[in-house]
């Protein structure tokens, strides 16, 4: 089984991105097990995917990498067991704090999974974001350097001097991680990353 965990700011495209890799598998006839933890977005279409076969569970009352660690980790076990799915799909809160995360998903009692963890940067915003000093900035510093997977979201909306800009800086700190484009809509930026993450897995 697959495991990913989706982390970036509110607005960043994770929803998005979960909707694409979630169909896509779904096409291939991959059976796909979904938790959704962010905060004030509005959040993914359950019966939708239900529908198309996927599980889909919400933990909405907490962030997952620590008032809801517990929930969490009974959740993916509860999952992994019941339903057994090709992949599991963790879109966490937009201001989860990446290291908790890991943390809280390398309990012993998911000693048999091995997560992979994808940051999604918002090319639009991410400079403003990146220099922020009250706390934004180190929070998604942290994001990247967990990260085994780089997506910069909104590339089709953002110039491309600004979008280089960001793979640059990402790059410097995480010159190791693959660095992915994302466009809304793109099926090829959504079979690449698959890829991506098949290869890494």
């Amino acid at each position: 089984m697959k495991a990913i965990v989706l982390t970036g700011f509110l607005g960043t495209g994770k929803t998005t991105l979960l909707l694409a890799a979630a169909n896509e598998l779904a096409d291939r006839g991959e059976y796909v097990a979904i938790i959704e933890n962010e905060r004030g977005s509005v959040g993914v279409d359950g019966r939708y995917l239900q529908s198309r076969g996927m599980t889909v569970r919400e933990l909405r009352a907490g962030c997952v990498c620590c008032d809801l660690a517990l929930p969490l980790q009974v959740t993916v076990q509860a999952l992994t067991e019941r339903y057994e799915p090709d992949w599991l799909l963790l879109e966490a809160s937009g201001i989860a704090r990446a290291e908790g995360l890991r943390a809280s998903l390398g309990h012993p009692m998911l000693r048999h999974l091995d997560w992979r963890f994808v940051a999604l940067l918002d090319t639009a915003r991410f400079e403003r974001m990146w220099n922020d000093t009250s706390g934004l900035g180190a929070l998604l510093r942290e994001q990247v350097a967990v990260a085994d997977v780089l997506v910069l979201t909104k590339t089709d909306l953002t110039p491309p001097e600004a979008v280089q800009a960001t793979a640059d800086l990402v790059r410097e700190l995480r010159p190791d991680a693959p660095v992915l484009p994302f466009a809304a809509g793109d099926p090829f930026a959504t079979t690449l990353l698959l890829r991506a993450l098949s290869e890494e897995l």
